[in-house]
């Protein structure tokens, strides 16, 4: 026995579905980017990380970017050269929730935690959650070299 549904019903159900399902394709969390997780900052690091350490060659830095080097599980230092020959050193250690930041995207450093950004240059939040700079490292390029003073 065939049963007669109103038009108006059908259509109604349907405009109802296709909300719930664009409804819930908008609350989703957004993708976060690949990042490590927390990891102490400079004014954490233990005594065995203390004076001058190499942390490798100036040209892999790209210039207007970023690159993190790692110098135990408590401390990695991010080094930017916003400017060609113009380098700074940072804590890469989120002052916001203590994630490591992702890197230089769009002359910005990039948290992916929570997404702070940091301005490449001062190490100052520019947006996002952060509130305070990114911890400054003691910078040296000699010759091909950057040292850093922790």
């Amino acid at each position: 026995m065939p049963v007669n549904v109103p038009r108006r019903t059908v259509i109604s159900a349907s405009v109802a579905g296709s909300a719930a399902v664009v409804l819930a394709a908008c609350a989703s969390e957004p993708e976060v980017a690949k990042t490590t997780p927390p990891s102490a900052t400079v004014e954490d690091s233990g005594e065995s990380l203390s004076g001058e350490v190499l942390l490798g060659l100036a040209a892999d830095v790209p210039v207007g970017g970023g690159t993190k080097f790692k110098l135990s599980d408590e401390l990695t230092v991010l080094v930017t050269q916003p400017r060609a020959g113009v380098f700074r050193a940072f804590s890469a250690t989120c002052t916001h929730a203590g994630c490591i930041v992702t890197g230089v995207q769009e002359e910005q450093i990039a948290c992916g935690c929570h997404g702070a950004r940091f301005n490449t240059d001062s190490g100052e939040p520019e947006s996002g959650p952060a509130q305070s700079a990114l911890g400054k490292i003691q910078l040296e390029v000699r010759g091909a070299e950057l040292y850093a003073t922790i």
